[in-house]
């Protein structure tokens, strides 16, 4: 029997906004469709460009190995950072809005998905969505206004039999500026906000909606194992810490997808991603050793590279030790061998002058950003009352997970570089969904205050990333501002831009936040991300996208 049980429920602005923009994750102006070689100019704007992707053909089943230690639990959302958002979330869910991520040219946007259209009134404060009448769950029950509102309900209302408060918190930041919803009718649903907010579409890009029947059948603890949504793969297989099958779904309103399977390994070491795709055991590796770039290609395997919002960050504890002082932290910023890393890494990133990359239309023009300077770094240690050095910093790290690069060899030459300006560093390995805690939980928690700074890449896709450097949002009233920062100069600039549905001004607004932002150094960044992948020959109809999000409706299997 259908869910039918109510018409409205109301969703007050939430003073815990949990689960921020994790990954890990833009602009080139390539004018291509597909991807950059390894040879390519990068941070130009002017890379090499591969051949358009060939969509000719259909079937196969396309074998994964993720740099994930375990396969992501299939819930709304999954976990392990945002690849378990790329290869589970995006393959068995749909929200509203999904990204442009089947084109290369251009940094996807959110665009309707679930929803087929939307109105806003004319006080921007009230958005109506009409829902697609074409859409089944997986299990063959029609997807309707009531299973959005159902999904909001587990999420928001504590008084509901199916609520769920790992998943609120999870989604709790997409949620943060929703007042009201309400069902209008069988495929109407109508959000109300309490100011004007255009950043509404990137929120309801990451709230998926499951079945709820399968949620009902099984409850909240056991869901995963049969977890049931509206996107183009099935779940078909899971067994945790070893594969995950998922299989075309043969009604998926977009159409159905060219692959017949997915296969999803769980491969943490570069190396054993490379031997499994060199052995013929997977087709697809995910960031392989940086070194074994020149071999692939001899090897004939597809190397792929391209910018996109993916960058290399170490959050900064400005709740207590060193680095309150911002002269200190200005001078890690400078004391930082950015092309020396990226050579470290044989360029499958490049040095990160700001948070986002030229011609990323986040990117301030008007600055020049952070260079290699130690001598500068030096005068400003002296300025903060330490001529002679003496720094000693703590740096938590993970040692893999979701978009984390290469985190032993990069940190390892970041505590070179600040050692040579008299910063001692010390590093601690601890695990990736830790680095996540922390992130959420924040320096003031009594699990990190004693930490220094934290490693995580991080992944800029939507503005709402920015909310990381917004006081609103210092846990624990609010996530993931790690640091504490508090710079009214820079909360306004984004609630400008959050209230601006023009998107050049918004966009203009964004740089000049971020670049604020980025003189007052609550966080250091190091290297983009080129999103390094290399796939089988066998592999064919995929375009590298500008994002950390991929689009595999497209892939075949060329046997």
């Amino acid at each position: 029997m259908r869910f039918k049980t109510w018409r409205a429920v109301p969703l007050f602005l939430a003073t815990l906004v949990v689960g921020a923009l994790l990954i890990a994750c833009g602009g080139s102006d390539d004018g291509g469709d597909d991807t950059i070689t390894a040879t390519a100019d990068t941070g130009t704007g002017d890379p090499t460009v591969a051949a358009t992707p060939d969509t000719s053909g259909s079937g196969g089943v396309l074998r994964i190995g993720m740099t994930a230690g375990n396969i992501p639990f299939p819930n709304t959302p999954p976990n392990e950072g945002f690849e378990g958002r790329r290869f589970v979330g995006y393959q068995i869910y749909d929200g509203l809005f999904r990204w442009t991520v089947e084109q290369g040219d251009e940094v996807p946007e959110p665009v309707p998905a679930l929803a087929e259209s939307y109105e806003i009134s004319e006080d921007q404060l009230t958005w109506t969505f009409k829902l697609r009448e074409d859409v089944v769950f997986h299990d063959g029950t029609t997807f309707e206004a009531e299973d959005v509102m159902f999904q909001f309900s587990r999420l928001r209302d504590e008084d509901f039999e199916y609520y769920d408060s790992s998943l609120a918190a999870s989604n709790a930041s997409s949620l943060a500026q929703i007042e009201e919803i309400a069902m209008l009718d069988d495929y109407t649903i109508e959000i109300s906000t309490a100011v004007p907010y255009s950043f509404l579409p990137y929120d309801l890009a990451y709230i998926y909606f499951p079945s709820p029947e399968a949620v009902m059948e099984a409850g909240n603890d056991d869901y995963i194992k049969s977890a049931t949504g509206t996107g183009p793969f099935v779940m078909t297989e899971y067994i945790d810490g070893q594969i995950m099958e998922l299989t075309a779904f043969e009604d998926y309103w977009g159409g159905r997808p060219k692959l017949d399977r997915i296969e999803l390994y769980p491969m943490p070491e570069p190396a054993t991603r490379l031997a499994a795709l060199q052995a013929g055991d997977i087709d697809w590796a995910e960031l392989p050793p940086p070194d074994a770039l020149d071999l692939l290609e001899a090897q004939d395997f597809q190397v792929l590279l391209k910018e996109y919002p993916h960058v290399i960050t170490y959050q900064l504890n400005l709740h207590n030790g060193p680095l309150q002082d911002p002269l200190i932290r200005q001078a890690l910023n400078y004391a930082v061998d950015r092309e020396g890393t990226s050579t470290l890494i044989n360029n499958v990133g490049f040095p990160a002058t700001q948070y986002m990359y030229p011609g990323h239309p986040w990117y301030d023009e008007s600055w020049e950003g952070y260079s290699y300077d130690p001598q500068r770094a030096r005068d400003l240690l002296a300025e903060a009352g330490f001529p002679d050095g003496g720094v000693e910093l703590s740096l938590i790290y993970p040692t893999g997970g979701s978009g984390n690069m290469f985190p032993g060899p990069m940190n390892e030459k970041l505590k070179q570089d600040l050692d040579a300006v008299g910063i001692e560093l010390e590093l601690i390995p601890i695990e990736w969904n830790n680095i996540i805690t922390a992130l959420r939980q924040g320096f003031q928690h009594p699990d990190w205050e004693q930490y220094d700074m934290s490693y995580i890449s991080l992944a800029p896709v939507a503005p709402t990333g920015w909310r990381l450097y917004v006081s609103d949002f210092i846990p624990p009233d609010g996530c993931c501002n790690q640091p504490g920062y508090d710079n009214p100069d820079v909360d306004a600039l984004y609630y400008a831009a959050a209230a601006s549905f023009d998107k050049v001004e918004q966009d203009s607004i964004l740089a000049e936040f971020q670049s604020t932002m980025m003189k007052d150094a609550p966080v250091l960044v190091t290297v983009h991300d080129l999103n390094f992948r290399a796939l089988s020959p066998k592999v064919k109809g995929f375009v590298q996208p500008q994002s950390w999000f991929i689009s595999l409706n497209e892939v075949w299997i060329d046997d």
